[in-house]
């Protein structure tokens, strides 16, 4: 770390904080002359359903992300300042970015607002939702231009999701097979827009009124109903949302069938979390119930 510092800023590092939360190592480094980033790390990783993940292009897919985003909306999300994925100065695929000063809007929700603030901060979380929404990556961008289709990459998603809970019996593989044959028969009227994926209050700063947006790890770019899917998953959705996001989009259709194949795989990677990779018995009979309601307005 204080050789990848050293190497790309030629500073020292004066104090280490390590930051808890998500599933990458991170830590808030303070520098020689009291600059403030965030170094972040993490080895690639294979997931239950087989893909492998190589993180030097997943953060080179969130700078692009942040990029693409701090264009057009603004100052919204940190600069990336270093990708790196040679391991020549560090053990690890790694990220240099700014560091958003502020607290947590999990934090605020929990702590600090009346219901009033509250519904304000949720209007606004639409409003931005879809802003980011409407940004579009270019159909010749690397990113999306070797897909045969998003519904195709989605129907795979889907597999990669829903098998490893065949043993769970959570679901069948001939349903499995099912649903990502129907999926592959869907038509999506947008396929390019900016996706977060990850759009929870803890992935959000607050400060002094303005909104932050970190951790776009997970981002894609596709169907926005895929972004308003995640954020129903993750049960951080209302109507004050809905009503922020269609005050921006007002033609999007929570109704659409599409809508159900994203939650299917958006719940379908929730509980691979719950029973796999961090087991809550509790959270994941919830999700499964959840689960089990989304498969029958499918099947």
């Amino acid at each position: 770390m204080d050789r990848a510092v050293k190497y790309y800023f030629n500073k020292d590092i004066k104090e280490k904080i390590r930051l808890t939360g998500g599933w990458k190592e991170a830590w808030l480094l303070i520098l020689s002359d009291n600059q403030k980033v965030v170094f972040r790390h993490h080895s690639d990783i294979t997931t239950s359903g087989g893909r492998e993940i190589i993180m030097a292009d997943n953060f080179e897919r969130e700078k692009f992300f942040y990029d693409g985003v701090n264009k057009e909306l603004g100052h919204i999300c940190p600069e990336v300042y270093i990708v790196d994925g040679t391991r020549e100065y560090y053990e690890n695929a790694f990220q240099i970015s700014e560091y958003i000063e502020g607290k947590k809007l999990s934090a605020c929700f929990r702590e600090d607002f009346d219901e009033q603030t509250k519904n304000n901060i949720s209007y606004k979380i639409g409003e931005v939702t879809a802003r980011i929404n409407k940004i579009e990556i270019d159909k010749n961008h690397d990113y999306v231009k070797n897909r045969n289709s998003w519904e195709e990459y989605i129907a795979n998603r889907l597999y990669e999701r829903l098998a490893p809970l065949v043993k769970h019996n959570i679901i069948e593989l001939d349903e499995v097979n099912k649903i990502c044959e129907n999926m592959r028969n869907k038509k999506a009227v947008h396929t390019l827009s900016f996706t977060h994926l990850d759009m929870r209050h803890s992935n959000m700063i607050y400060n002094n009124g303005d909104i932050f947006i970190l951790d776009a790890e997970n981002c894609e770019f596709g169907d926005p109903l895929h972004e308003l899917a995640t954020i129903d998953t993750a049960q951080e959705s209302s109507d004050i949302l809905m009503e922020g996001y269609k005050s921006v989009s007002p033609d999007i259709d929570l109704s659409s069938e599409l809508y159900f194949y994203y939650k299917l795989e958006r719940l379908g990677l929730v509980l691979d979390v719950f029973i796999n990779e961090a087991p809550n018995e509790e959270a994941a009979q919830f999700y499964t119930k959840i689960f089990n309601g989304v498969k029958s307005c499918i099947l």
